[in-house]
């Protein structure tokens, strides 16, 4: 039976009605898989992507959501991958020349990084990322990038491999932090308010609508390393300062 051949999509617009800039928000999925994505990844970053809308909205921010073809990265196919790059190339369209922050949570950071060499994008956000060993850095020349990864996160996307490819990108740029959750699993459940403070302000930040935060200021800088605390009750007080 001919069946239709499928094709990424991306989500109805949250945030701005006139857009300068685009907050694209990559989710988790499988290794291997050609089923269709799950709408449990999409329900566990609602919160983010209503804080990135709504502290983003007057600044001209808006933000999409990606929903792959199939939920997995499939080998060589990459198939995340050429969605992001899909999804990048339909920006453009929609909106012309638009800076685009990228948020990749598990397998979607892998993503996130790998088409980082975009030309519209400027920062990449890696949520709990998945990024094994060999994966290439040279494309975040330029960008800004912020990880963050729960230290008792025992998936396939460890804080080991996100620590490692730390390393390697801050020689490729200087504006690089880690920041590591402690106590937290791959899902940072029970940090996810000081989680999507810390993701919020960095993209609204390095798309022009804010400055970056001093504590990230401080974790980007060299004698800080990649091993920063997460504060507890970050995401408390950024609540207050607003």
């Amino acid at each position: 039976m001919w069946q239709r051949e499928r094709t990424p999509e991306l989500t109805e617009r949250q945030g701005a009605a006139s857009v300068r800039a685009v907050a694209l928000v990559l989710p988790g999925g499988s290794m291997n898989s050609r089923g269709r994505h799950l709408k449990i990844v999409e329900w566990g970053l609602r919160s983010l992507m209503a804080q990135i809308a709504d502290q983003g909205a007057e600044d001209g921010i808006a933000v999409h959501l990606l929903r792959y073809r199939y939920r997995g990265w499939n080998g060589g196919e990459a198939h995340t991958a050429v969605d992001t790059q899909w999804a990048l190339e339909e920006i453009q369209q929609r909106y012309g020349e638009v800076p685009v922050a990228l948020i990749g949570n598990s397998l979607g950071g892998r993503a996130a990084f790998w088409t980082a060499g975009h030309p519209s994008v400027v920062s990449v956000t890696g949520v709990a990322p998945w990024l094994p060993a060999g994966d290439a850095t040279e494309q975040l020349a330029g960008r800004k990038v912020l990880i963050m990864h729960g230290d008792a996160d025992r998936s396939q996307a460890t804080p080991e491999q996100s620590l490692a490819y730390a390393e390697r990108a801050r020689r490729i740029t200087p504006d690089v932090c880690r920041f590591e959750v402690a106590g937290a699993n791959h899902y940072l459940l029970n940090r996810a308010p000081d989680c999507w403070a810390l993701a919020t302000d960095f993209v609204l930040a390095t798309i022009g609508s804010r400055p970056l935060n001093p504590v990230i200021v401080q974790a980007m800088s060299v004698a800080a390393g990649l091993r920063m605390p997460l504060p507890v009750g970050f995401g408390r007080r950024m609540v207050a300062a607003g």
